[in-house]
């Protein structure tokens, strides 16, 4: 399938988008319900013809199959749910540098629950992300932070943020009990069978779902930016390990600031280029090896 160097990139291109791509649905007064589903909907079925291909289907034993729903619920249907919330009113670029706060949790759980040891380069890499986020987050004025607090959609963001940190936490040592392509199958088919009962329990009123752009949107959401992306992210997992395939994902959020400026037309200003600078310098840090 090609270097995996070039894959990697166009995996984290890929994921950059999306957070352009969700701010679209996000924007056009589509509830953050029906945009996971129409997501989801697409990646699960994505998965399962990839799936049909691989038998026999593992059956996980039950723990595993608890912690497989418990990632459903947090990395697919709660997250996809602030997501989509947050991506209402706060920029895609912004909300993406907001999204590398995630290395510097995981950092801080490591710590504080399985005594990790802290050295000089990762107490400095957590400083400048927390730095960085914050110069994201208050644009530069850490004033209006104290005086008027984070706006809804910066809630949103951070709450999906810690939604992927908890499934990222459950979903720790599962892949040495399960491959990875069943895992990620299983949590998004639980997790969309949430969606939708989420989605029958609130009666969430239908808007119209009946236009190109809602459709194709996420058919390149759940095609793409779940089912293609995650292909191309465990091929090349394979081929160069964990420890070099985690430096790509620093890539993410330039894709997304990027892609969101010249596509959304949204201004890229001084605090978000230097606090995103901080903040992936702060997790190029904290991923070393």
């Amino acid at each position: 399938m090609g270097s995996p160097f070039i894959l990697l990139t166009l995996t984290a291109a890929i994921w950059g988008s999306s957070w352009m791509v969700g701010s679209v649905l996000s924007r056009n007064e589509i509830p953050a319900i029906y945009s996971s589903l129409g997501r989801f909907g697409f990646g699960s079925l994505g998965l399962l013809l990839i799936m049909l291909s691989v038998r026999p289907w593992p059956k996980p034993s039950r723990p595993i199959l608890y912690r497989l729903i418990a990632m459903g619920f947090l990395g697919v249907a709660l997250y996809n749910i602030c997501f989509f919330s947050g991506l209402r009113t706060v920029p895609s670029g912004r909300a993406s540098l907001m999204a590398s706060l995630q290395p510097s949790l995981i950092f801080i759980y490591s710590r504080l629950v399985w005594g990790e040891k802290v050295t000089l380069k990762k107490l400095l890499g957590l400083l400048l992300s927390l730095l960085g986020a914050a110069l994201v987050l208050t644009q530069g004025e850490p004033q209006k932070l104290f005086s008027a607090g984070l706006g809804t959609g910066d809630l949103w963001i951070l709450a999906a943020v810690l939604a992927w940190f908890a499934y990222t936490i459950v979903g720790r040592d599962l892949a040495n009990r399960i491959e990875p392509l069943p895992a990620t199958a299983y949590s998004i088919w639980a997790g969309l069978l949430m969606l939708i009962i989420y989605a029958v329990i609130t009666q969430t009123p239908t808007p119209n779902l009946n236009t190109p752009s809602f459709w194709a949107i996420s058919a390149y959401l759940g095609f793409i930016g779940t089912t293609l992306a995650f292909l191309l992210y465990l091929r090349g997992l394979e081929q160069i390990g964990a420890a070099r395939t985690s430096i790509f994902l620093n890539l993410v959020p330039i894709f997304s600031v990027v892609t969101s400026n010249l596509i959304l037309k949204e201004p890229i200003t001084w605090p978000t280029l230097i606090g995103g600078s901080l903040a992936l310098t702060g997790v190029r840090l904290l991923t070393h090896r």
